[in-house]
Parts: C-alpha cells; sequence; structure tokens
C-alpha cells in the first residue's frame, strides 16, 4: 500500500478501485452509457482522493482541467501529472511528480474479438508469444499487452492514435520497443500493477527508475 510520507520525485502513486461484478441480463444501449458515465465519475472521484492524500488540498478544493491532449490537468494543486482509467466495476487513478504518466485497467473477461484485437494492437512477437500460451491464458496475455500499450498512449497523450503495434512488451512485462515519439526506452518506466486475478492494470510514466506505490481499494455498491 501506498503511504503518502513517500511522496515525491522518484515514484508515481496508483490506486485502484474494485466492485462487484455486475451480473444479471444483458444492458441495452441507455444502461451501458449510464454505467460508462458513473464508471468515469468514479474514477474522478478516486483521482481527487488520491491527489488530496498527498497533497494538503481537499477533493472539493481541487481544481482539474483538460490539457491540449485531452489528459486530465489537474491545476490547482499544481505541479502534478494523473491519469484515470475505468473498465467493468474497476476504476484506476495514477499520480506522478516528476513526468506525464498513463495508467489503464482492465477487467479480466473472455475475448470474443481477440484475434481481431491481436492483429490491431500487437506486434507479430506479441502474437506468437499469446499464441505460445495454453488457450486458457491467453486472453489475459492479449489484456495485459493491452494494458501496457494503453498506458504509454496515455502518456504521451495521443491516446488511439498511437502505433500501439510499436509498443512491444514481453510475457514478463520487459520493454522491447516503443514508438520514435516515445524517445529512448530508458527514458521510461512502465510495471504491471498487482491487484486482483480478475483485474489487469499497468502503470506507465515519462521517467526512469520510478518506483510504483500502489493500492487497491473496495469500491462501494453505489461506485462500482
Amino acid at each position: 500500500m501506498g503511504e503518502p510520507h513517500l511522496a515525491g520525485s522518484g515514484y508515481v502513486a496508483v490506486w485502484v478501485g474494485v466492485g462487484a461484478t455486475p451480473g444479471g441480463e444483458p444492458l441495452g444501449l441507455d444502461q451501458r452509457a449510464w454505467r460508462y458515465r458513473q464508471a468515469r465519475a468514479t474514477a474522478h472521484r478516486v483521482g481527487r482522493r488520491l491527489v488530496a492524500a498527498y497533497t494538503s488540498c481537499p477533493p472539493d478544493r481541487q481544481v482539474w482541467e483538460r490539457d491540449g491532449r485531452g489528459r486530465p490537468l489537474v491545476v490547482d494543486p499544481g505541479g502534478l501529472h494523473v491519469s484515470l482509467s475505468h473498465a467493468e466495476a474497476v476504476v484506476a487513478a495514477a499520480l506522478s511528480w516528476d513526468a506525464p504518466v498513463g495508467v489503464d485497467v482492465e477487467r479480466l473477461r473472455p475475448l470474443a474479438d481477440r484475434d481481431a484485437l491481436a492483429r490491431t494492437a500487437l506486434s507479430e512477437a506479441e502474437r506468437q508469444s499469446v499464441d505460445e500460451l495454453p488457450e486458457a491464458l491467453r486472453d489475459a496475455q492479449v489484456l495485459r499487452f493491452w494494458t501496457r500499450k494503453e498506458a504509454v498512449a496515455k502518456a504521451l497523450g495521443t491516446g488511439l492514435a498511437t502505433n500501439l503495434r510499436g509498443i512491444v512488451t514481453t510475457t514478463h512485462g520487459a520493454v522491447v520497443s516503443l514508438p520514435d515519439e516515445c524517445g529512448d526506452i530508458s527514458a521510461w518506466s512502465l510495471a504491471d500493477l498487482p491487484v486482483r486475478d480478475d483485474v489487469i492494470a499497468s502503470v506507465t510514466v515519462r521517467a526512469p527508475g520510478v518506483r510504483v506505490l500502489p493500492r487497491t481499494l473496495a469500491l462501494p455498491a453505489d461506485e462500482g
């Protein structure tokens, strides 16, 4: 668990909030849109709580905006870099003092479109490493590759316009290559986050040697 007294240069604090997996009948379009808005709002609340924990600024005094690339920007207190993510009943917020940060989170689930996603986002080497795994492990590995790519894209601020296949990692998380706009690989820190067996999350900071301060939160039923 991350401790506020460790805040500062050389660290990235990441909070992942996990709620109960929704069950029941498939949702209609309106229900899915409502759930998306709820998850987005929850991610922002967790982000404000994270900033408050590491600064003297309570959530209701903070000023958040969007930067020119659409990334969340904490105006007050200043000098911070943040990133947010949300998926099915899980949210994540990351806070960096050094450089732009990206965080991405996914619920482990069966991927009906796994092959299409792999062709779109994974490098040839990554696809081969997935094919070499037992079938039961392939969905998780594709999602693990995906969250790493999304985290880098968020730190860059380029989103899905990023050359995702140019972000190449091994099954163990080592960075093999990054797109040209990333510059030197050694200038980046990337880590998978220990959350739960059914949650896959990654964080990236555009700074070398950054240590991760992770914390997992249980979301209340009305926020999950």
